[in-house]
């Protein structure tokens, strides 16, 4: 293999950034921060690694080789032999010139129009109006059709967050539709792409073309940002992206599976600029919204879905938006293949694998949680009970009724006469506040959630 000096040498950056992300965690990260190529020897096949330490053991210097040789595989295709050795100083030769052949090769490779969004890159029916929309999603989807129909005033950065397929790729996809017609230079990316689209400009040398294919943009939209955790060169060219765009005013929207700052290994300087505009959370659906979306689905796909089996899939599908759409892909699909209608028996059969081995829930008893609810709220369950009204009393009776609605079969009726008599409508406004509250107020959701642990624990 004929490798050239400048060919290894102009890859180093790429190298560093791997060989970084490899080392994070480990004693000699900070040491491998600072280690710099003080050359190539082609014929020996010998990468040579300067390290600003006084001195070096044995055990630093293997895990420095292992995380630098596999690096070097990533984007060399082969392993150097490594010489690494201390000193104290940097020094002149150690700093690292791109290589101009390597750089000229690929600069026309990137930033071209045609890297921009257009609407046939946007899946079909990702926009608001295919969103279905319940208390788990209304925050994070007002906040995305605002930020849509006024980018770079309404919220800026927006960073939307939450667990997996619970909309928020819908929630991008949908405002960039939105935006399109009047900016036709969008970027779209997941950040994994941008990661890759980074190390891949640092080996070519095409770095300049990547920041003006990425800053020339209309509006940024980066699918799961927490993927830059751990890359600190990356995190470091994606800070001076968001302070440009930032600057000119031109929309940011981020997601995420957690808020900025539970990002492992994030720079606080981004995780600061992550917090100027506003942060949403996409939540669970309940039980209405997750009926609500097997219908849209359904409807979409032009099938009938009985109720029954639409509390079926409701009631075992819980966490997971695009599970449920595939569960109705999957009853449509044994349906038209078989030639039978849609029943409950027919969705068990489509579904097996889903809920075989889902474990019967417990039977949670009203009384059960009344004393829950009574004991941390230090009120007696008589009063919790009675006509009472007063503000010490209500609190508690709503988020009773609430996790009686959640957590039991009883309808609302019965749910208001075990509560002293009240009607439906009673239950339904303290159930809707708690939702509400619940959304807003993240000591009340960890307070329902312990709540719901505390009655699902089995009794021994």
């Amino acid at each position: 293999m004929s490798v050239s000096d400048g060919d290894v040498i102009g890859q180093w950056p790429a190298i560093e950034e791997l060989a970084l992300t490899r080392s994070r965690g480990l004693p000699v990260h900070e040491l491998l921060r600072n280690a710099k190529p003080a050359g190539y020897d082609s014929e020996l096949d010998t990468l040579k690694l300067t390290v600003r330490a006084d001195k070096l053991n044995k055990t630093d210097t293997e895990a420095l080789r292992n995380c630098v040789a596999k690096a070097c595989y990533q984007v060399l295709g082969f392993q150097p032999h490594l010489e690494i050795s201390a000193g104290g100083s940097a020094d002149a030769r150690l700093d690292v010139k791109v290589n101009s052949s390597v750089r000229n090769l690929s600069s026309t490779s990137a930033g071209s129009e045609h890297d921009f969004l257009t609407s046939k890159k946007i899946p079909a029916g990702a926009d608001f109006g295919h969103f279905v929309v319940g208390p788990s999603n209304q925050l994070a989807c007002a906040a995305a059709q605002a930020v849509a129909e006024n980018p770079g005033k309404a919220y800026n950065p927006l960073f939307i967050h939450g667990g997996v397929g619970l909309g928020k790729t819908h929630l991008l996809n949908a405002i960039a539709s939105r935006l399109l017609p009047r900016m036709p230079k969008i970027r779209m990316i997941s950040c994994e792409e941008f990661v890759n689209r980074f190390v891949a400009a640092l080996k070519s040398g095409s770095i300049e073309a990547l920041r003006h294919e990425l800053r020339d943009s209309d509006a940024l939209l980066i699918d799961d940002i927490h993927f830059l955790a751990g890359k600190e060169q990356t995190q470091e060219e994606f800070f001076h992206t968001f302070n440009h765009l930032y600057q000119l005013g031109k929309q940011i929207v981020l997601t995420s599976d957690s808020l900025p700052r539970d990002i492992p290994n994030l720079e606080d300087r981004l995780i600061s600029r992550f917090h100027w505009g506003l942060a949403v959370k996409v939540e669970p659906p309940c039980t209405e919204t997750r009926m609500a979306i097997v219908r849209k689905k359904a409807e979409l796909r032009g099938i009938e879905v009985p109720d029954e089996v639409v509390h079926f899939l409701a009631d075992n599908i819980v966490t997971n938006v695009r599970e449920l759409e595939g569960a109705v892909v999957q009853i449509a699909a044994l349906s038209s293949m078989s030639s039978k209608p849609i029943t409950l028996q027919l969705a068990h059969d489509a579904l097996r694998h889903l809920v075989k081995s889902k474990p019967a829930p417990a039977r949670i008893a009203t009384d059960d949680i009344i004393d829950v609810v009574c004991e941390h709220y230090n009120v007696r369950m008589n009063d919790l009970l009675s006509q009472r009204r007063t503000k010490n009393l209500a609190f508690p009776r709503h988020v009773a009724m609430f996790l009686t609605k959640e957590l039991t079969q009883l309808t609302l009726t019965e749910i208001g006469s075990f509560f002293g008599g009240r009607d439906h409508s009673t239950v339904l406004h303290a159930i809707n506040k708690i939702k509400g509250l619940r959304l807003k107020d993240t000591n009340l959701r960890n307070e329902l959630e312990r709540f719901e642990l505390q009655l699902r624990r089995p009794v021994n």
